[in-house]
């Protein structure tokens, strides 16, 4: 069984609930790295680890929110390495799970009625977040981004997603804005128990199935990538 294990200064019983929850799922080992230790922690430049990033960006373009960390691989290195003012949830069984499952936990543990799921391994610049309207769910896409193996793209139609794949044109960039009506079909995937192995791709996909639907966005400046390999470090030192 799985245990939700929450570190935090602040008691979030009783809190009053901030104006957006922003989920970091950052759990993985990442199998091409497991040297560096968690990938939130690996330095992209001499004095900025990719969760500070993260978290600078965030703190500077967030009045109200609350932050949640999900962690994993080395969990406690990760807790000791990241501000107490954020709450910190502990997926024990991430080896066995995919990320659905982190993101599970990190609902659970939040208070708020509006969720941004960002990715732990992404590194970007200001203009990625900076402009979002949260109003609506969306999915922020890098349309100009060239496709690798693997990589999610989007099926748009009419500004909106209506699928995401494998190897398709329109990359996700691994953000998402979730509220309303797709927030709550999102928590009812994601906290099915025989779903804890689905990638985030996934369970939007079913939330698309069942009604919900999100608006393709592309910030205007945005400059973003996800760390997988060594080889994404130059990439991402050249975003900062």
């Amino acid at each position: 069984m799985l245990k939700l294990k929450i570190k935090n200064t602040t008691n979030i019983v009783g809190r009053k609930a901030e104006k957006c929850s922003i989920i970091i799922p950052a759990a993985g080992m990442g199998r091409r790295m497991r040297s560096y230790g968690p990938k939130s922690l690996i330095k992209i430049t001499a004095q900025k680890t990719i969760i500070q990033n993260q978290l600078e960006i965030i703190k500077d373009n967030f009045v109200n929110h609350e932050i949640i960390l999900v962690c994993g691989f080395e969990a406690e290195k990760l807790m000791r390495n990241t501000p107490e003012d954020i709450i910190k949830v502990e997926n024990e069984s991430y080896e066995d799970t995919n990320v659905l499952r982190s993101i599970s936990m990190g609902l659970r543990a939040s208070t708020c009625d509006k969720v941004m799921i960002l990715y732990g391994d992404l590194v970007f610049n200001p203009e990625t977040i900076k402009n979002l309207k949260l109003n609506s769910s969306c999915l922020v896409v890098d349309s100009s981004h060239t496709m690798n193996e693997d990589e999610v793209g989007c099926n748009i139609s009419n500004h909106h997603v209506e699928q995401m794949l494998p190897d398709i044109e329109n990359k996700w960039a691994q953000i998402a804005f979730l509220i309303g009506e797709e927030l709550s079909l999102f928590k009812k995937v994601a906290w099915d128990k025989d779903k804890s192995h689905y990638f985030g791709f996934e369970a939007i996909n079913e939330v698309i199935g069942r009604g919900g639907r999100f608006k393709s966005v592309s910030p205007s400046g945005m400059k973003i990538t996800d760390v997988d390999s060594s080889k994404d470090l130059s990439v991402a030192r050249e975003i900062l």
